[in-house]
């Protein structure tokens, strides 16, 4: 739910009926859904979108660092009437979002897309710059929106309006800085322990038995420890499964669950129903591909019927290193190095990467050998990319093509990897995966899916103090299947004993590639291929047929088919209709950057 508000005053109101919810925020003190009324003084009103203590307050004392003193999740928004100022905030790592747009002398903001594009009467027109982003990651990555001229505001950022000009500045990022005496192991991960009881405690509902979505993994299993330990009531945990046993997670979600006494759940998908692609679709305020939405949707919409509030594990990775590109960038990069990389194994990689299924020990391979050939400033890129700049060419129309001429979009991950201060290809990773991979893809996933079945998600592993602190420990802690690991202590008299605590979560996404052949088949061919998506101009038609013929014939293209999907039907499920439109000009990306 969000509000859509146009400044001086707040005092105007914007109804906005989506997702069975009428959505409003007004001056006069009324409620809105999705923010939450906190204070009015005089010419001065704060909204925010999670309860702040003392907004106004905080912001007579601090003024903009007022931002330095709030916690948690929030999208934060005041007014100052008596300075003609605006000011706009999204939290630290990207849990809540901030739409923003400035037209005619106007700024309207939201929390939500469809909120914003209500309010204003013109066609909205599709941005290229922000599908070429898409593509390539999956989501649309801050500061674009899929929306020409609407902006979002990156994690930690700060937008500051005063009637003439909008100006952003980043007031938080990761502290990479290393420890100074560092602690032992043992006591790092008992002050990290601690550190998430608090935060758990504070975060826990007054009322009704706390929920926790497990996945199997050690994030979610320590929240759900966390809140075994805090918690009066008894602890309910929810997972999902599949009946492929090479991709199911049930068994150590159940000995979590087992283990701590709670509650448990399961819900288990043997196949997909297109149909689930198409409400999944409607969850986000952008189009998101990233397979890992589907079990992510399922699991919110079990645990949705049963309890409004939940808790899952999303940050872990961050804390200790456990995303698989942590360990495999990692490895590869204590290899012999050459500055122009290896163009033949990366050639040979990309093959066996196209013949191959994905989650076998010949995809593996062509991944590893794919990312290995890839000058080392380019390998983060790679591996957190979806679809290269050629197989993305291979597809545009020969219009879109020009316009997006000399635009890569691997850029954006290069850079973020080579700003990093932090010592180390691991911290720099984790540093780089804070402003892009953690907000753009895990919390996109976990909030829309949540919000779309309305339950409220809580992640305790993103305080950003706890982040702080696990950031300037030893990046040798966090190697993933070391027996002194961090993730290993951790683990130790808060979860049963297990060997694999350490290792890296295995990539067990769906099986979209056979799903693709099999059950979404006809809902591909079906939606790629009709007058409604060859008429948009963005994609050659006959580029497209051959993508869906080569994956039936055994090509390996779900990636890029999947998006296209996504895209689709996110394009269809609106309530208002994208026109395509040119790149965004310099001087609107100069206004929408930090």
């Amino acid at each position: 739910m969000a509000a859509a508000c146009l400044p001086p005053g707040m005092a105007h109101t914007e109804r906005y009926q989506g997702s069975g919810a009428t959505l409003a925020v007004c001056r006069d003190g009324s409620p809105a859904a999705g923010w939450h009324q906190r204070g009015i003084d005089g010419d001065t009103v704060a909204v925010c979108t999670t309860e702040q203590p003392d907004l106004l307050g905080r912001y007579r004392r601090y003024g903009e660092e007022m931002v330095n003193h709030l916690h948690g999740a929030f999208a934060l928004a005041v007014w100052d009437g008596a300075r003609g100022k605006l000011l706009l905030a999204r939290d630290r790592t990207g849990e809540h979002t901030v739409y923003w747009r400035l037209a005619g002398g106007r700024l309207s903001f939201a929390s939500q897309l469809w909120a914003l594009l209500a309010e204003h009467q013109c066609t909205p027109e599709l941005d290229p710059v922000a599908l070429h982003h898409y593509l390539t990651y999956r989501y649309v990555p801050a500061p674009w929106s899929i929306v020409a001229g609407v902006g979002k505001l990156a994690p930690g950022t700060l937008l500051v309006w005063t009637g003439e000009r909008a100006t952003t500045r980043t007031y938080w990022r990761l502290d990479v800085r290393r420890r100074e005496p560092a602690p032992s192991i043992g006591q790092a991960a008992e002050e990290l322990r601690q550190r998430l009881t608090e935060v758990t405690r504070t975060r826990l509902a007054a009322a009704g038995p706390p929920q926790v979505l497990l996945s199997g993994g050690l994030g979610s299993s320590l929240v759900a420890a966390a809140v075994a330990q805090v918690s009066t009531a008894p602890v309910r945990t929810c997972t999902i499964g599949f009946t492929d046993p090479r991709l199911d997670q049930r068994q150590p979600a159940r000995d979590v669950a087992r283990y701590l006494g709670a509650e448990h759940a399961e819900h288990t998908v043997a196949g997909i129903d297109p149909a689930v692609l198409a409400d999944l679709a409607r969850c986000f305020d952008e189009p998101f591909s990233d397979p890992a939405a589907i079990p992510a949707y399922l699991v919110a919409r079990h645990a949705g019927i049963r309890l409004a509030d939940g808790f899952c594990g999303a940050g872990g990775a961050v804390v200790y290193g456990g995303y698989p590109h942590h360990l495999l960038l990692g490895w590869l990069n204590r290899w012999p190095q050459r500055a122009t990389g290896l163009p033949v194994l990366h050639r040979i990689g990309a093959a066996l990467v196209g013949q191959s299924t994905s989650g076998t020990p010949l995809r593996r391979m062509g991944r590893l050998l794919e990312v290995a050939g890839c000058p080392p400033r380019r390998r983060y890129a790679r591996i957190v990319g979806q679809c290269s700049e050629s197989q993305k060419a291979a597809l545009y129309t020969d219009d879109l093509c020009e316009e997006l001429a000399g635009m890569d979009s691997s850029r954006l991950a290069d850079e973020a990897y080579a700003a990093s201060t932090a010592r180390g290809d691991l911290a720099r990773m984790i540093d780089a995966d804070t402003r892009g991979y953690l907000p753009g893809e895990t919390l996109t996933r976990l909030r829309a899916t949540g919000v779309g079945h309305g339950l409220r998600l809580n992640c305790p592993l993103l305080d950003h103090q706890l982040l702080d602190r696990a950031a300037g420990l030893p990046a040798g802690w966090k190697v993933p299947y070391r027996r002194r690991s961090l993730a290993r202590q951790l683990a130790a008299g808060w979860l049963p004993v297990r060997t694999d605590w350490s290792a890296a979560p295995s990539a067990r996404r769906p099986p979209i590639a056979a799903w693709l052949r099999h059950e979404l088949r006809d809902l591909a061919w079906d939606l790629l291929t009709d007058r409604t998506c060859a008429g948009r101009g963005l994609f050659r038609p006959a580029a497209v047929r051959k993508l869906l013929a080569e994956h039936q014939a055994g090509i390996d293209h779900s990636g890029e088919i999947f998006a296209l999907v996504q895209l689709e039907l996110w394009l269809r499920a609106g309530p208002r209709e994208l026109a395509p439109r040119p790149p965004t000009n310099d001087h609107e990306l100069a206004a929408m950057a930090p």
